[in-house]
């Protein structure tokens, strides 16, 4: 048993009292964010006042939020008795939102403090305003209810822990969300010189992403990839960098078939990002052609593109990367976020989330969830490399501004040193989402897990369109009681009586 007290970073501005339409204390789940004002619920689907209630399968990783209302500071601390349960522990950082993210995110929940950056904590500390646990079960663990309490000052509540005798596939072993980053971050944010050797630093943020069942990884070249091939293990399509020069993309292609072949890993390149313009969509087109002479196409090297299919981008890209393309483009991929096709990844888009992701990318198939960027942690694009000032991101969360959009943390989920968000946590759940729904499809057959999908996301993508709502739910309960149906079914169906599942609806 293994007992942590955590502190919140933010205690100075812990002053508000109470409010008569919110609780003094609430738990959530790890994609419910509310703001240092906003008012808590008083029930939640895993706190109803009085004791906490967690149920997850072996190998799963519960995150739990622990939020509060009053005066000052009081210690916070979780226990759980239970043989193969681990409890990490972290501070919560509050970022200052004072310039709403725009349309271009979807959006925003508006001005405030909302918390995000989270630091490892050791005990004995104290929280202001919320603190938060990740919960891993062990795949060891023994089924059952397994009790415990969390104590917030002076309240001690009771906690159980139901641990299914069901199995969540490992989802660090073959990742499908590739998240983008430069490697001049990690060496600015280090203090490092330019061309600086941060593979030692970058490998710190890769371990920190892959246990949430995410790769990061810039695009790799000839000779970066024996030092960081490792850190791209498992993930089924491998991002690389592919030259300007006809003739120097030629030797490129023909290499990287050749240092990928029986691996089961496929390259792809992105040589144009977003080509809108026409003579960038030709330039696409000749490109892509190039690739295909060289030995490129389907199973040997990808030539993707992040637009919609167009006639005038000829018949040799591979993949299309956009929401107006996955699920109705076969094979195609997506990439970040923006309701109502995805839920954003801004600091205040609107709950849940990130946590969509998964359930979105197993009701459309999606191979693989590109995301930009993961650690801009400067606006070098709209500011220049050099140009771009590190700032304080708790005090100063606006990461991106081309002068008419903005976005709170866009690109952002993961801090200098190796620090994860909020957000982050949010995705790791949404991807667990997705592996259950595919467990459930393994056992009981896919129309079981079909049927809950749909429930909780009727229309995504490419399956919506300009001006409509988002039709995924933002209430956690919701979440939280399809989450609960998938467990119910798993375990019905480890137990024989999953046929009845199968059934289409």
């Amino acid at each position: 048993m293994k007992r942590v007290v955590v502190l919140g970073a933010l205690a100075a501005l812990g002053g508000c009292q109470t409010r008569p339409d919110g609780a003094a204390l609430a738990v959530v789940g790890e994609a419910t964010r509310p703001r240092w004002t906003d008012a808590l619920p008083t029930r939640t689907p895993f706190f109803d006042g009085e004791r906490v209630r967690l149920r997850a399968a072996r190998g799963e990783v519960l995150g739990v939020h622990v939020v509060r209302e009053g005066r000052g500071t009081v210690a916070v601390d979780l226990a759980i008795g239970a043989g193969g349960v681990r409890i990490d522990s972290y501070a919560v950082d509050h970022h200052l939102v004072t310039s709403p993210s725009t349309s271009m995110y979807g959006g925003s929940r508006g001005p405030g403090r909302y918390p995000d950056r989270l630091t490892p904590a050791t005990p004995p500390l104290a929280v202001a305003r919320s603190a938060f646990f990740d919960v891993a079960v062990g795949r060891d663990a023994a089924a059952g209810v397994h009790r415990g309490w969390l104590s917030v000052g002076d309240r001690r509540l009771p906690v159980e822990l139901t641990i299914e005798d069901v199995e969540l596939p490992d989802i660090a072993a073959a990742p499908r969300v590739w998240a983008y980053y430069d490697a001049t971050e990690v060496s600015h944010a280090h203090g490092l010189p330019p061309g600086a050797d941060t593979l030692a630093q970058e490998r710190h943020q890769a371990a920190l992403f892959r246990a949430h069942g995410v790769v990061a990884s810039p695009e790799l070249t000839a000779e970066s990839w024996p030092e960081r091939r490792d850190l791209v293990a498992g993930l089924a399509y491998l991002p690389v960098l592919l030259p300007r020069d006809h003739a120097a993309l030629t030797v490129e292609v023909g290499g990287w078939i050749a240092r990928t072949a029986g691996t089961g890993q496929v390259p792809f390149a992105i040589p144009i990002d977003e080509p809108r313009a026409i003579l960038a969509q030709l330039r696409v087109r000749a490109r892509a052609a190039w690739v295909r002479a060289a030995g490129g196409g389907p199973g040997r090297f990808l030539y993707a593109v992040t637009q919609r299919p167009s006639w005038l981008l000829g018949d040799d890209v591979d993949v299309y990367i956009s929401p107006f393309a996955a699920g109705v483009v076969p094979g195609a991929w997506t990439y970040n976020g923006t309701p109502p096709w995805a839920g954003a990844m801004v600091l205040d888009a609107a709950d849940p989330g990130v946590r969509s992701w998964g359930w979105i990318a197993y009701r459309y198939d999606v191979p693989l969830w590109y995301v930009w960027d993961a650690l801009y942690w400067r606006d070098r694009h709209n500011r220049g490399r050099d140009a771009a000032p590190a700032h304080d991101l708790v005090t100063a969360p606006l990461t991106f501004d081309d002068g008419e959009d903005h976005g709170n943390l866009d690109g952002v989920l993961a801090f200098p040193g190796a620090l994860p968000s909020l957000r982050l946590k949010a995705l790791r759940r949404g991807i667990q989402d997705r592996a259950l729904l595919e467990a459930l499809a393994g056992c009981a057959g896919r129309p079981a897990a079909d049927a809950i999908a749909r429930t909780m996301v009727p229309r995504a993508l490419a399956g919506v369109g300009p001006g409509q709502r988002a039709t995924w739910p933002r209430d956690e309960a919701d979440w939280e009681a399809a989450r609960q149906r998938i467990l119910d079914e798993l375990v019905a169906c480890r137990h024989g009586a999953g046929a009845a599942s199968s059934a289409p609806p």
